[in-house]
């Protein structure tokens, strides 16, 4: 049996086996670390390694890694982000609004308060229907109730929830929420901080976009949000706000049509030029996202990203996507252990 070794998370100092996954470590020493699908998809369990070596099995970004999937090899020190405790709730549906000809804004009444961290995302069950993950956000007002959870959903041809959105699911219809889940919520920091978002990736993005603004209002900012109809581009109004709030920077962007006041192209199209001491924080399809890490990679940015695809193809389009960027040069390949996919949504 090998010896143990010292692992010190979050300033306590433990006894744990080499060869165990962090995640398993931690637990096993009676710490509660924030996780979730433990199959390194979900990213609940990302953790810093200030010092020591551990095997990170593929999954490093900067100084990070998930605990999940790497493994102790010796002596280390790692630190986790507190975040709100897991928890179950129940509510009610209590609007279902079309706010773009593509998206829908639903509005969950529940039976309690909600904690959540702005960027976060929850288990939504509606009663009847399977499980889909949401990032809860604010109205494009900032207005919001805490025992209230605003969703922006887009509506995808036969999808099987989305499709039900104000016909068979509507008000009064009865929902089951766990979390909240994820680590791209908002962290306080010098540098720059750049949201990126396309469609419904703006949920999440707007959370934090209204967070920073209040908790750190000189901190510099950089938004850009896509979407391929200019008329999906639902979030003129939070947009407004920001400018209002002293946001200089600002470009609504679109790859399908052309609207006043819209860049023509993709939101990848028009990011700055990163720099190491930059934050960004991006949501939407996982080609955005995968570009945006890409990019931030090159440049040692930090990147904050939790991306949502369906469940039984998020590996693999994942790697299909870092596959063709590395063979544009863009992208060098990473060694990731293959994983079954958690339950992610349309």
């Amino acid at each position: 049996m090998a010896k143990p070794v010292s692992l010190v998370v979050n300033g306590a100092t433990v006894a744990v086996a080499p060869g165990d996954t962090l995640l398993e470590a931690v637990l096993g020493a009676g710490i509660v670390i924030p996780h979730d699908c433990c199959t390194g998809q979900c990213e609940t369990c990302r953790v810093r390694v200030y010092a020591g070596e551990v095997d990170a099995q593929g999954t490093r970004q900067g100084d990070t890694v998930l605990a999940c999937q790497a493994r102790v090899t010796g002596e280390a020190v790692v630190e986790f982000d507190a975040v709100p405790e897991v928890r179950k709730l129940t509510g009610t549906v209590a609007d279902v609004r079309q706010i773009s000809p593509d998206i829908i804004e639903t509005t969950l009444l529940l039976a309690r308060d909600f904690t959540y961290l702005p960027g976060q995302y929850v288990k939504c069950k509606f009663s009847g229907y399977p499980s889909r993950d949401y990032s809860p956000t604010l109205r494009s007002d900032g207005t919001g109730e805490r025992n209230e959870l605003i969703l922006q959903i887009r509506r995808q041809p036969g999808g099987v929830v989305s499709s039900d959105l104000g016909t068979r699911i509507r008000p009064g219809h009865r929902v089951t929420l766990r979390g909240p889940f994820g680590s791209a919520f908002h962290r306080l920091d010098a540098g720059r901080i750049i949201l990126v978002a396309a469609g419904t990736g703006w949920a999440p993005i707007w959370a934090i976009a209204r967070a920073a603004r209040y908790r750190e209002p000189s901190r510099e900012m950089v938004v850009i949000v896509g979407a391929r109809d200019p008329r999906n581009l639902y979030m003129a109004e939070s947009l407004a706000w920001l400018a209002e709030t002293g946001v200089a920077k600002i470009m609504p962007t679109s790859s399908g049509g052309s609207a006043a006041g819209i860049l023509s192209g993709r939101p990848t199209e028009h990011l700055p030029e990163l720099r190491p001491d930059d934050t960004v924080y991006v949501a939407g399809a996982p080609e955005l996202v995968v570009a945006v890490q890409a990019r931030c990679e090159a440049a040692r940015a930090t990147c904050h990203a939790d991306p949502f695809v369906a469940s039984s193809t998020k590996r693999t389009i994942r790697d299909k996507i870092a596959g063709l960027l590395f063979a544009r040069g863009v992208l060098w390949p990473r060694t990731r252990q293959t994983q079954p996919a958690g339950s992610l949504h349309p």
